[in-house]
């Protein structure tokens, strides 16, 4: 099944187009290949910022004292020996 896409059309700089085509070229891959990879990883890289962000300000917001042992966390997790 072919995903589903979205049109996405933009102004490059005129000057910076020659060294554009060169690195497509080195590459092997076409304008539109690398436009999407380096927008996926521009997605990527920011949601995992904010899941940093995140996860850094619910450090600062736990409570030392509500912490448990390895051992009862195991025991409510129900792991056995094996896993």
């Amino acid at each position: 099944m072919k995903k589903s896409t979205v049109r996405l059309n933009f102004e490059f700089p005129r000057e910076e187009y020659p060294q554009l085509k060169l690195i497509c070229a080195e590459l092997g891959v076409s304008f539109r290949e690398f436009a999407t990879d380096l927008l996926l990883n521009a997605i990527e890289e920011y949601e995992d910022k904010q899941l940093a962000k995140l996860a850094r300000k619910r450090i600062k917001e736990m409570d030392p004292n509500e912490n448990i042992s390895f051992e009862e966390a195991v025991k409510l997790a129900n792991w056995k020996e094996s896993d």
